[in-house]
């Protein structure tokens, strides 16, 4: 009998965690009007790195 409690248990658990992956969704979606680049990747050359005088 413990066995089946903990395999159900268990998958209770995961389909909870599903839905709740599910039902949150993506964290952002852009809008056409918002500024798509946001230079997170731009590559760091020598000159950024040196402090501007």
């Amino acid at each position: 009998m413990l066995p089946t409690l903990v395999v159900l248990l268990l998958v209770v658990v995961a389909v909870a965690a599903i839905v709740w992956v599910v039902r949150k969704g993506p964290s952002h979606v852009a809008r056409p009007s918002e500024d798509q680049d946001t230079a997170w990747n731009d590559p760091i050359t020598p000159a950024d790195r040196e402090p501007k005088p």
